[in-house]
């Protein structure tokens, strides 16, 4: 059990990262509805013309001319988004909305944990699942260095609990295995059928989530983790293919997220719950 001060200690790095990473959540959004706007017949009020746009041109310097978002694209909107009138640079409260938000998706899993140290590193993991999913809800990208920050955790996990360590090692393979193995298998068949536009099935970046949150985690509940996103993924894309019209192709990296994300909150309950639906006893 930690000390009072190591809890509080916990409690002030746990929401200044998670605001931050929040507040990158909102930048995020705003570059990706100024992409949008770009993309229209619409003028830059202060470089004349949209093809000059200064903003814009050092955006697209570190992301290729294309809707590709990624974390460099980021960090360059917020250093030039004051320097062109056509970003419409005003307060904007979604941010507080969001930092409010990652405030909660560190602090659910820290307390579900007792304030333990897991729960820390539950806690900051969410708030970095919650800066992935937006990224990749938006761009269909997952920030390796997202990946990373779970890993480290992951390896900060191992080393505290190091009497279950096969567990943990076994989570690091098992699940991103499977979806390896299972992208290389349908991947060639699904280019077949649907010509060249399909070079992948999963995407790297999910890939190397699921071992990050194996090592985590381990692999009873990576695999846990991995059957709620499926169900959560499949239901959530087939209504919005109704509702909106949505094209086949999903962001997977958002439903795996809110997978692992309740995993950390009741995953060891989900197993236990549905030992005993089975009638098998827990080992």
């Amino acid at each position: 059990m930690c000390s009072v001060r190591e809890r509080y200690v916990m409690v002030y790095i746990g929401f200044v990262l998670g605001g931050l990473l929040s507040l990158i959540c909102g930048f995020s959004e705003e570059l990706t509805e100024f992409l949008a706007e770009m993309e229209k017949d619409t003028y830059c009020e202060r470089c004349s013309r949209k093809d000059n746009c200064i903003a814009l041109k050092k955006v697209y310097s570190v992301g290729g001319e294309s809707n590709f978002l990624n974390e460099w694209m980021l960090v360059t909107f917020f250093l030039v988004r004051k320097r062109c009138e056509f970003i419409h640079y005003e307060k904007n409260y979604r941010r507080y909305m969001w930092m409010l938000i990652g405030f909660i998706a560190f602090t659910i899993p820290f307390w579900s944990k007792e304030f333990t140290l897991i729960g820390f590193l539950y806690g900051i993991t969410g708030v970095t699942l919650l800066f992935l999913t937006v990224v990749d809800w938006n761009s269909q990208y997952i920030p390796f260095e997202c990946n990373v920050l779970i890993f480290l955790c992951g390896l900060i996990h191992l080393y505290t609990n190091f009497s279950n360590w096969l567990d943990y090692i076994i989570g690091l393979f098992a699940v991103s295995g499977f979806l390896l193995l299972l992208d290389r298998i349908s991947a060639p068949v699904l280019k077949k059928q649907y010509g060249e536009d399909v070079d992948q099935v999963i995407g790297d970046g999910d890939i190397k989530l699921m071992a990050a949150t194996g090592l985590l985690l381990g692999w009873k509940l990576n695999f846990i983790a991995l059957g709620i996103g499926c169900v959560m993924g499949s239901v959530i894309h087939l209504i919005l293919m109704k509702i909106k019209g949505s094209g086949h192709r999903l962001a997977f990296g958002p439903y795996l997220s809110l997978g692992v994300y309740i995993t950390m909150i009741c995953g060891e309950q989900l197993v236990s719950w549905y030992l005993n639906f089975l009638g098998v006893k827990p080992l």
